[in-house]
């Protein structure tokens, strides 16, 4: 109902976002330029934040802003369990036929992409997600594959993305000689308070309306409820939208947000 009433040609806070339209805010400007750390210098990279801090929207912009001249962009959106597993799936993905025993799997990889690095000068891009809930051994099996030519070459980067706890983990003393190899690591924070307006605006603007339609109140009590996390900023806009389109009000005031969070917090 809001979309037709006040005139969006889309959904304005649909998670259906390209990359290129992505809100540029300081987190994901601080995202970009470590990718392009690790697109340089390959190895091992590590991101992690709170459910909803932008990390899935800034992995797609990866994906769509590669060149595939030099990169192959492979995402594991579950995370494997086993050794043998977690090989079997990265070679599923880089279309290889995987073998029964992990040792075979491990050196199919291995030659899989020493052969793109040297002969294609194509360099691999193996995304994890929900890193998190990785076991202690796949997290060894991550180590090892990264160990090219007597650990003197990175052919690959390997990505690990996942929630805060991947964070805490990681500094437990037995992932030492992983970490040790990380080249880029980088902490989704949100939207900083200044950032809020400018971005309900943008995401606005996106569905082909240009007018702020958020009153000063409304963006201040967005701004402290939704704590910076796009995905709870998105939904507080949506159901203030809607309630402000029921209200047949032209602008969404403070009292429509709060409205919206009290539906938040009843429905979840």
């Amino acid at each position: 109902m809001y979309k037709e009433y006040f005139g969006f040609n889309r959904y304005p806070f649909s998670k259906e976002i390209a990359g290129p339209d992505l809100f540029r805010s300081k987190d994901f400007i601080g995202w970009q330029e470590k990718m392009e750390l690790l697109q340089k210098h390959g190895g091992l990279g590590v991101v992690w934040g709170v459910p909803g801090s932008g990390k899935s929207a800034c992995l797609r912009w990866l994906r769509e802003s590669l060149n595939h001249n030099r990169f192959r962009f492979y995402y594991l959106p579950d995370p494997p369990l086993s050794q043998n597993e977690f090989y079997r799936t990265v070679a599923t993905a880089m279309a290889l036929c995987p073998a029964g025993r992990r040792t075979a799997n491990f050196r199919l990889l291995q030659e899989h992409i020493i052969d793109l690095a040297r002969d294609k000068r194509i360099t691999p891009i193996i995304v994890i997600d929900e890193s998190q809930l990785l076991p202690q051994a796949v997290l060894e099996a991550v180590r090892l594959l990264l160990n090219f030519d007597i650990d003197s070459r990175d052919h690959a980067i390997l990505l690990l993305c996942g929630q805060t706890e991947l964070r805490r983990r990681l500094r437990l003393a037995v992932y030492e000689p992983l970490v040790q190899r990380i080249v880029a690591h980088y902490q989704f924070a949100g939207l900083q308070a200044d950032e809020v307006e400018p971005y309900l605006r943008h995401r606005l603007a996106l569905a082909g309306v240009q007018d702020q339609l958020f009153e000063p109140g409304a963006v201040q009590f967005i701004t402290q409820v939704g704590k910076g996390v796009p995905r709870q900023i998105d939904v507080l806009a949506v159901r203030a939208l809607s309630a402000a389109a029921v209200a047949k009000r032209k602008s969404v005031a403070q009292e429509h947000v709060q409205q919206a969070v009290a539906e938040t917090l009843t429905t979840g």
